[in-house]
């Protein structure tokens, strides 16, 4: 139960960190013995962590007088319809590629909603740590073999 506890906590918070994310955590804690079922969802756990914690420090953010205006017109741009309409299929797309941090820092500061931020970044999340985690199965059963 001890091992199976660190390994948890390990996965999440390799998936909390920038770099590491799900493309890391899984991995590791799956060579380390954990099940792929319990890698995605603590390791994915983890990395959905860092949108929430961005949001935050975005509305903290948004707070300071100076920062409201400079953030007021980053979100008010001419692309917004498009990104509210589009950006969760970027979300999808872009998070494998540049990772879940820097996808919610942009697409927040470009206007898109908490909401779909949130559902889209859980879905990419979750789709890309199954995928993680299918291939470093498949992996390990054909060394194994």
């Amino acid at each position: 139960m001890m091992e199976y506890l660190l390994l948890a906590l390990s996965a999440v918070g390799m998936g909390y960190f920038p770099f590491f994310e799900v493309y890391l955590a899984i991995p590791a804690v799956m060579v380390a013995g954990m099940g792929p079922v319990s890698a995605v969802i603590w390791s994915g756990a983890g990395n959905f962590a860092a949108v929430p914690t961005i949001l935050y420090f975005y509305e903290q953010l948004n707070k300071i007088p100076r920062l409201q205006k400079w953030l007021r017109r980053l979100e008010e741009n001419r692309f917004r319809s498009k990104i509210e309409r589009y950006g969760g299929w970027m979300v999808l797309f872009t998070t494998v590629i540049v990772g879940v941090w820097a996808v919610a820092v942009v697409c927040r500061s470009l206007g898109m909603s908490r909401r779909t931020l949130l559902l889209t970044s859980a879905l990419s999340i979750v789709v890309y740590g199954v995928l993680t985690a299918y291939s470093v199965e498949a992996g390990l059963n054909w060394f194994q073999a």
